[in-house]
């Protein structure tokens, strides 16, 4: 259970600090970028060796790994120009709506438990998901107004999101044990950081974009509760959380841990279609607890 609050709390964490970015001018790429290498350096903090071997590409893993680093930078680049476009709540509805995918994945991969009382928290969560950000009329609006093309975007937002959870799962009960978890995390981190510094050397070579040590200290930031939110997935996996369990829990948790930090903290006003989904988001953790016994 700590590997799971751990887990919420620092994805949770996470989204208020890019939502923070645009206030302080960041810029999100090299933010980005960086905190890969910071993941790195927390990798090797927690390991206590750096954690990419000079024969890393022998391993087993390191396929998944660099299939996990493409997806990891080329998949930002694509849910940022979704967030753009089609604003936050319809993206952040469609990340966590992943766990629609991954849970019949791990139940038909894994032969995981299921029943009645697992599939109504399912279908509760994800009927949370959408009440706890339901966008706003002026969204759908905007939305009608982009290329037919676009409406795609939310759809593999919704693909990459399922695509890190079901990887990561695999690869945790299929390749990894001991220190394992740690040298994989950090050598996806390595390599996703590798291609992202190519895109900012080459951005600024032309001139696309403009160095400032502000974005360092966002990559920071956002580093250290960046590499616990995918190494703890890797833990919980491996402490034995069927992932048909842990990805509704974590998933359906952050909306509402979000939703109580904005309300609070950030002064945003909750509608009654958005309490309705909170309440919902809690019965479907029970429903799945209840289920999971």
């Amino acid at each position: 259970m700590k590997t799971l609050i751990l887990c919420i709390l620092t994805n949770t964490v996470i989204g208020f600090i890019f939502k923070m970015f645009p206030r302080y001018g960041v810029n999100t790429l090299q933010a980005i970028v960086f905190n890969y290498f910071v993941c790195v350096m927390m990798a090797t903090l927690t390991l206590g060796e750096f954690p990419i071997e000079s024969n890393v590409y022998q391993n087993d893993w390191f396929p998944f790994a660099l299939f996990l680093g493409f997806i990891f930078i080329s998949g930002f680049n694509i849910t940022a120009y979704t967030f753009q476009n089609f604003g936050v709540t319809i993206t952040t509805i469609m990340q966590k709506m992943s766990l629609i995918l991954v849970v019949p994945i791990a139940i038909w991969m894994y032969s995981e438990s299921v029943n009645i009382w697992k599939i109504a928290g399912l279908l509760s969560g994800v009927f949370a998901i959408y009440l706890t950000n339901r966008p706003q009329k002026e969204e759908y609006e905007k939305i009608k107004q982009l290329p037919k093309w676009m409406l795609f975007l939310p759809i593999i937002v919704l693909l990459i999101s399922t695509c890190i959870e079901a990887t990561l799962q695999y690869v945790q009960l299929t390749f990894l044990a001991g220190n394992g978890g740690l040298k994989f995390t950090g050598t996806l981190f390595g390599i996703a950081g590798s291609i992202g510094l190519t895109a900012v050397i080459v951005g600024l070579l032309l001139g696309k974009l403009k160095f400032s040590f502000k974005n360092i200290l966002a990559g920071i930031v956002l580093g250290v509760p960046n590499f616990f939110s995918i190494y703890l997935i890797l833990v919980a996996i491996s402490e034995g959380w069927e992932g048909s369990t842990f990805f509704p829990y974590n998933n359906i948790s952050i909306i509402i841990l979000s939703a109580i930090i904005a309300l609070i903290f950030f002064n945003e006003k909750l509608s009654k279609a958005n309490l309705v989904g909170v309440l919902l988001a809690v019965a479907a953790i029970g429903l799945i607890a209840f289920g999971s016994v």
